[in-house]
């Protein structure tokens, strides 16, 4: 049996900001699922048509990016090891995603904020990963 032992301070911190930090990527993506006309009535001709062309996938792929990553930090909290697995599917979700706009070329329609936005949707999902694979190797999550 593995003992589990008491994580640092700056655990719960870190976790704590990663879940805000999910969930904000959640209320997004529901946005975007119930309301999309919210997300899209700023865009010019181009962008809309890049929005409106996307495959059917592409929203699968944000609903598991962002569920796995915000539950990954709800099981951290609760410092259940699943945390690593829900971590590294979300990651290869933002990956897939990731990808595809880089590929698209919907990247260079956006303006620099949307870019700052999109390359901290990677590090932290990277971050997440890392941080569930530290806990675990500290004995702060069994």
């Amino acid at each position: 049996m593995k003992f589990k032992k008491k994580p640092a301070v700056w655990f719960w911190i870190v976790a704590v900001l990663l879940l805000l930090w999910n969930i904000m990527g959640l209320l997004a993506f529901l946005t975007e699922a119930v309301a999309p006309q919210l997300m899209t009535e700023t865009f010019n001709q181009e962008q809309l048509e890049m929005y409106n062309n996307r495959p059917s996938w592409y929203m699968y792929n944000f609903a598991i990016a962002v569920f796995a990553g915000t539950f990954s930090c709800i099981m951290l909290l609760a410092r259940k090891k699943f945390a690593v697995t829900l971590a590294i599917f979300s990651f290869l979700a933002v990956l897939i995603s990731t990808g595809y706009t880089v590929y698209s070329g919907a990247l260079d329609l956006v303006g620099m904020s949307d870019k700052v936005l999109f390359y901290l949707v990677f590090v932290f999902g990277f971050i997440l990963v890392l941080f569930a694979m530290f806990a675990t190797r500290k004995r702060w999550i069994v």
